[in-house]
Order: C-alpha cells, then structure tokens, then sequence
C-alpha cells in the first residue's frame, strides 16, 4: 500500500517521505511553541478558576460574569486547541483562532473585570498576525 499527500494516518504534517521546506518547519515550530503558550495559559486559567493562591476569597469569584466566562472558556478551549496546534493539524488552528477570537470579544464587552487578561489577548491577537505571515511565507515558498 503506498503512501498519498492525502493519507489520514498522517494528514496533519504529510507522508514521512515528503521533506519540509524552511519556512514550513519555521510554521510547525511555532505551533508547537503556540501550544506550549497555551497550556501555561492553561495552568494559569485554572489557577485562578480554582483560587490557587488566593486566600479566603478567590478573585475568581469578584470577577464580572463576562470574565469569568473567558477564563472558563480559555480552561476548556486552550488544551485542546494545544494538542491540535502540537500534532500540527488544521483543526488546532481552526480552534485557537475561534478561541482566540472568542476571548478578545469577551474580553472587548467587558474591560473593567478582566484586568491581565485583556494584556494577554492583545499577545494573542499579535501572535495570530505572525502566524498570518509565516503561513503566507510558507504558502509562497511551495509556489516556488
């Protein structure tokens, strides 16, 4: 049985014998490195969603109801969009960009409750705009 670019085995990254180019592997890295993000964001998520480190009182529960919704949401949504992001698949981008997208709106309709987390969504927005570029610089050197 031969190997096609469309095998589902190994349809996030290619057949083995086919050789990425440099700013193919520069895009592959930076996903795994997104998604190593992710899951510190993850941890940090669940920390204050568990009041980690917080005394009597948890912050979480001060927090307005839009924001404990994008600390919820990103707890849910990051580790899996990191596993997607890690394997290289499509289905990661596609879940880290609706979760991304996701977060900034929340984040938008309620500024006065969410404190660092508006800080990390202008990181996140920032990150998306490099994978927009790297991605371009990928596509443009398989035309080549």
């Amino acid at each position: 049985m031969s190997m096609t670019p469309y095998d589902p085995l190994d349809g996030a990254l290619g057949p083995a014998s086919h050789r990425l180019g440099p700013w193919q592997r520069r895009v592959l890295q930076y996903l795994r490195g997104l998604a190593a993000f992710l899951l510190l964001k993850t941890v940090y998520s669940w920390t204050l969603i568990c009041g980690i480190w917080d005394g009597d009182v948890s912050r979480f529960e001060g927090l307005s109801l839009a924001a404990q919704s994008a600390v919820i949401w990103a707890g849910i949504m990051n580790p899996v969009a990191a596993v997607g992001l890690w394997l290289g698949a499509a289905w990661g981008v596609v879940l880290w960009l609706v979760t991304t997208l996701v977060q900034i709106m929340i984040n938008a309709s309620a500024p006065e409750g969410v404190g660092s987390l508006v800080f990390v969504a202008a990181v996140e927005a920032l990150l998306v705009g490099f994978y927009a570029f790297l991605t371009y610089k990928a596509t443009r050197e398989t035309e080549d």
